[in-house]
């Protein structure tokens, strides 16, 4: 019998946060899920936790050679046999409950896009302000034409994902936005569903600052939202890395002592910046 959902995960040396997922995943009430890893051919222990957690889940592992997060969860939907499949980045959290309320979403609503409700592991007061402004930009995004995901973390009825030709893997960043887009695009606009929650990860806002992380995600959002083609996705305006083995404590401390003479910079970039793509779009509406 076929399992439900396929959940798909891309990783690249995920061997501190992969286990803390899967560990999650056993746990769940409502085990109709299978779980596929999609692996960059890390240079970590990756591989070797995946193994620990053979005899407690219905998981494949899969390497690969192309260290792309789109390509590798293509990979892991051609690889999987669920009616829906669940994207999750290796470095998220779900309660117990998360599968039985996602196929709540699924079968008993007829969800086709599901967004859960995201929250992050950062519980500072700073950071609920933040989460809440987040959250209510995602919200109204489903209205005007271009919607946002809730990052990597959401589920698609898999003859819809097979219709879109799954993530395009030619874009640099925001790809799970163009998705989300294009899904919209073709008639299926994402519903968000409340009681299915995960908790995203701010290792990147540690190791980078948080004005840095800001600046490129606010680039992203204004290239995403104000230019009529994908194209803007597809330049590499700035680093934004993929792997693990990024986050560790001391590489962390490393980059804090560098990151804060670019903060200035940057901030005088992003409102130039933010200036010409208002400029833009409103001059190509004339």
């Amino acid at each position: 019998m076929n399992a439900f959902f396929s959940i798909i995960i891309p990783t690249l040396n995920e061997e501190q946060y992969l286990p803390k997922l899967l560990s999650d995943l056993v746990k769940q009430q409502k085990k109709n899920f299978e779980v596929i890893v999609v692996d960059g051919k890390s240079d970590d222990k990756t591989a070797e936790k995946v193994k620990n957690f053979s005899n407690r889940l219905p998981i494949s592992f899969f390497q690969v050679d192309k260290r792309n997060v789109s390509y590798q969860r293509n990979f892991g939907a051609k690889k999987g046999n669920g009616q829906y499949f669940v994207f999750l980045d290796a470095d998220t959290r779900v309660p117990q409950d998360f599968t039985f309320a996602l196929q709540h979403a699924c079968a008993s609503r007829g969800f086709k896009l599901i967004l859960p409700s995201i929250q992050w592991d950062d519980t500072s007061q700073k950071a609920k302000i933040m989460i809440s402004i987040v959250k209510s930009v995602i919200r109204a995004s489903q209205y005007y034409g271009r919607p946002l995901a809730t990052g990597g973390n959401f589920a698609i009825e898999r003859e819809v994902f097979e219709e879109l030709k799954g993530f395009n893997e030619d874009v640099f960043i925001s790809e799970d936005h163009d998705l989300v887009r294009r899904a919209y695009d073709a008639g299926v606009k994402a519903k968000i569903a409340k009681n299915v929650k995960v908790t995203i990860s701010m290792r990147r806002g540690k190791l980078e600052g948080d004005m840095s992380l800001s600046y490129k995600y606010v680039i992203a959002f204004l290239m995403y939202t104000m230019t009529p083609t994908d194209k803007a996705l597809k330049a590499k305006l700035f680093d934004y890395e993929m792997g693990g083995h990024h986050y560790d404590e001391d590489t962390i401390a490393l980059l804090k002592k560098t990151k804060s003479k670019k903060r200035l910079e940057q901030l005088k970039h992003l409102l130039q910046l933010s200036s010409v793509m208002i400029a833009l779009r409103y001059f190509s509406r004339m």
